[in-house]
């Protein structure tokens, strides 16, 4: 059988000859592609998931690499063919457990991944959001993580989204912020309250360090300063961990209430105690310096909660600042401080449920978070 003549989406090869003819792989020669244009793959697919849910009791699936599933010719992602496929796979597994998640792995700017959520995936990895996120952690300018936090905003179901920083095929977070720990606070904020569904690479909570090869991106856990960082009693691990596993574990940061790993954990808790911060609507609240990000999570459906984020991005203190809500759902104008702060002042209501030149704090610290209840 003839070569097909064209070469991968980046232009890479994609053919490689056999002793029966060429087979397709996206990725490198050893690993062909599934073909799933023959109705016994697709059948054989749907064996493993069904056993996966129904004998081993998972909850849903990752599935990688979503948009290169099936070719049109040369026409080789996000094609029609991988959209129908993926309807009659998520019918399937819903079938099975109406409750299973699948979250996919489209590496497409947003315009692309939404047109999988619904009937195709229950969430994809937001991979703009997670360049911004970091953009604006690294520089100190709230307006990328501002402009992407709108854009999905609008253009999802309401958090049908998965957010993150880095994936293992990516420099790590920390090594993309060149080792600054309040940076690396920062982003972890803009990530667990900000929308979406986030997601965590192991490693990232301690500021683990990496980079390519991916090999260096998936070093092991660096759970403390002991031989191997605690990963392991073996002789040796598949590869050895970074080398500033000695300072950077978790052992080291649990006791800390100011390390990287506290403050995770402490944004993990809020999070879980808040319904806004889960599964709340995302609101933009105006603030004209651009080192301050400011937004209102509002739980409208069930608890009726509503929490307003600031987040300091900058080094610097910042105290000449004010917000605006131009319209909302507040009704009363008391404020409460639930992280970052001891005392705030409450806003003063406009007529249109919002507030105007509103200051809660003095003063917001340098890389400082913020998480108020407003009534």
């Amino acid at each position: 059988e003839e070569h097909p003549g064209y070469t991968g989406p980046w232009g890479q090869q994609v053919w490689y000859p056999s002793r029966t003819g060429y087979y397709y792989a996206v990725f490198w020669s050893g690993m062909p592609d599934l073909n799933y244009n023959n109705p016994a793959v697709t059948a054989e697919m749907r064996t493993v998931i069904r056993f996966w849910l129904e004998e081993m009791g998972v909850d849903g699936f990752r599935l990688d690499a979503v948009k290169h599933f099936i070719e049109e010719g040369r026409v080789q992602e996000n094609t029609s063919a991988t959209h129908e496929w993926l309807r009659g796979f998520y019918a399937f597994y819903k079938g099975i457990n109406p409750q299973a998640v699948t979250v996919g792995e489209v590496w497409s700017p947003t315009a692309q991944v939404v047109q999988y959520i619904g009937d195709q995936l229950d969430l994809a990895f937001e991979f703009s959001t997670a360049q911004a996120t970091l953009d604006s952690a690294s520089s100190g300018n709230r307006n990328m993580v501002l402009l992407a936090h709108r854009q999905v905003s609008s253009r999802y179901p309401l958090n049908q989204f998965a957010t993150f920083l880095t994936n293992h095929d990516q420099e790590r977070a920390m090594s993309r912020l060149m080792g600054d720990r309040n940076r690396a606070k920062v982003a972890a904020s803009l990530l667990l309250t900000g929308p979406g569904v986030p997601f965590l690479y192991y490693g990232e909570e301690i500021g683990q360090t990496g980079g390519k090869p991916d090999e260096n991106i998936r070093t092991p856990m660096q759970w403390s300063a002991e031989k191997h960082a605690g990963f392991t009693t073996a002789a040796r691990p598949w590869r050895a961990p970074q080398s500033n596993y000695t300072t950077v574990n978790v052992a080291a940061q649990t006791g800390d209430p100011n390390s990287l790993l506290s403050h995770y954990r402490s944004l993990i808790h809020l999070r879980n105690a808040h319904p806004a911060l889960r599964v709340g609507e995302w609101r933009e609240v105006r603030v004209e310096d651009k080192r301050v990000y400011a937004s209102l999570r509002h739980d409208q459906k069930a608890t009726g909660e509503m929490l307003l984020v600031l987040i300091n991005l900058s080094g610097e203190a910042v105290s000449d600042y004010s917000l605006s809500l131009p319209a909302g759902p507040l009704s009363a104008g008391s404020a409460t401080a639930l992280f970052g702060a001891a005392e705030v002042q409450p806003p003063v209501l406009n007529t249109r449920g919002g507030f105007d030149e509103y200051q809660p704090l003095p003063r917001l610290e340098p890389y400082a978070t913020y998480v108020i209840a407003l009534k």
